[in-house]
């Protein structure tokens, strides 16, 4: 053997064994690299299916969950228009009530105004016909005053009316 042969071989016993060690490394990792993936193809291939599947159902269950909605929300407008429909009449029976009671205490005032305005104008009036006949009598008097002022001899019996 000649001294390179040599050399050769001493690299070859010396670094063989770690080439050896580093190939069998370099197919255990190329083994677990095509092993993971050989499994990482597989679960994407799963997931790719889910996710087709779940985008052609995505949109058929987003479609019933819209209908779902809009129906409630038609069903919310419904129970909204009775519960104003039934506030709207209450408020317009107690607005009536309202209207009634107060209409009716306007009349009663009015009534009770009537009611006095009438009396006094019958006592004016009863005060006027007094005054009227006050006024008759005095004249009446008059005369009467007159009459016995031009007699000589007034009878005793019937007195000087006044």
């Amino acid at each position: 053997m000649n001294p390179s042969q040599q050399g050769e071989r001493i690299r070859e016993i010396l670094i063989g064994r770690q080439m050896d060690q580093v190939e069998e490394r370099l197919s255990t990792l190329e083994e677990t690299i095509k092993n993971r993936t050989t499994g990482m193809e597989e679960q994407l291939v799963r997931e790719e299916h889910a996710t087709q599947g779940s985008v052609q159902e995505d949109p058929q269950e987003f479609r019933r969950q819209l209908e779902g909605l809009c129906r409630n929300i038609n069903q919310h407008d419904e129970e909204l228009q009775q519960n104003l429909s039934a506030h709207l009449e209450k408020v317009n029976s107690a607005m009536a009530a309202r209207i009634d009671a107060r209409s009716r205490e306007v009349f009663q005032h009015l009534q009770s105004e009537i009611v006095q305005w009438k009396n006094q104008m019958d006592r004016e009036l009863h005060s006027l016909r007094e005054d009227t006949v006050s006024r008759t009598e005095l004249k009446n008097r008059f005369a009467r005053l007159a009459s016995a002022a031009m007699e000589e001899d007034p009878k005793p019996d019937q007195g000087f009316m006044l």
